[in-house]
């Protein structure tokens, strides 16, 4: 079976890895000044913006369906803990 060859990508990502981790192993000292700088673009990037529930009308019949099952699931275990504690079922291996 022949070897899977590397596209050039992944060649290019496996040197700049090489390149990186040999940088930081190198003898001299290290001194980095990160200085972030903001633009006005920047800002207006990470404003929040208003959801209306028109925008997404799965999303109200989606959490009512999960709602609605995890309180059936919800429902049925305490119904089957209570008819196991008073032996009305029995399952072999579980006592209450």
């Amino acid at each position: 079976m022949a070897k899977k060859r590397k596209t050039r990508e992944q060649k290019i990502s496996a040197n700049f890895r090489h390149n990186f981790s040999h940088t930081f192993t190198s003898e001299t000292p290290l001194s980095v000044k990160i200085q972030p700088q903001i633009t006005p673009s920047m800002l207006k990037m990470t404003s929040q913006k208003t959801v209306a529930l028109n925008s997404y009308p799965y999303l109200i019949k989606d959490l009512s369906k999960t709602a609605i099952l995890t309180l059936a699931i919800f429902i049925s275990q305490i119904i089957l803990f209570t008819l196991l504690r008073n032996h009305v079922i029995l399952i072999p291996g579980i006592s209450y």
